[in-house]
């Protein structure tokens, strides 16, 4: 039940604030450091839910829980793979982020950074464009 909760958080965070990020032992939105995407290839969906996407062949099924559906399978996706990506000396705590861009939600598996030095480096490295700075709730663009 807990699951279904956190998928709900996130999916009510990403749209409401443009965003969201979890790591894998439970921190949500950290404060402090940077986190980079680009661990493994991103997905997207559309941001609006009503968008044609999203309707049903049948009348009773609301285009919201569709949209909600979609978002689940992508969030679970990602979930599923963030401990193969835990560094567990506590440098890169892995998790999934969402963002929405040009109409689209974003998934990805991120990685946190302590370092802005490191954090710059790994971006630079799996071709991200830009790094988010968690102190000051800004992107860096690289």
């Amino acid at each position: 039940m807990r699951q279904e909760h956190d998928i709900r958080l996130a999916y009510i965070n990403t749209l409401l604030d443009s965003g969201y990020t979890r790591l894998l032992e439970g921190t949500e939105n950290p404060t402090i450091g940077y986190i980079v995407g680009g661990v493994t290839k991103g997905s997207t969906m559309h941001e609006d839910e009503t968008h044609y996407d999203f309707r049903s062949r049948y009348e009773r099924t609301s285009r919201k829980i569709n949209h909600y559906a979609q978002f689940k399978e992508l969030w679970c996706k990602y979930a599923e793979k963030a401990p193969l990506y835990n560094d567990y000396d506590g440098h890169r705590l892995s998790g999934v982020g969402t963002w929405i861009h040009k109409g689209k939600i974003s998934f990805d598996l991120v990685q946190h950074f302590h370092n802005l030095d490191e954090a710059t480096q790994q971006a630079n490295q799996r071709k991200e464009i830009a790094i988010w700075d968690c102190k000051n709730q800004k992107e860096i663009t690289l």
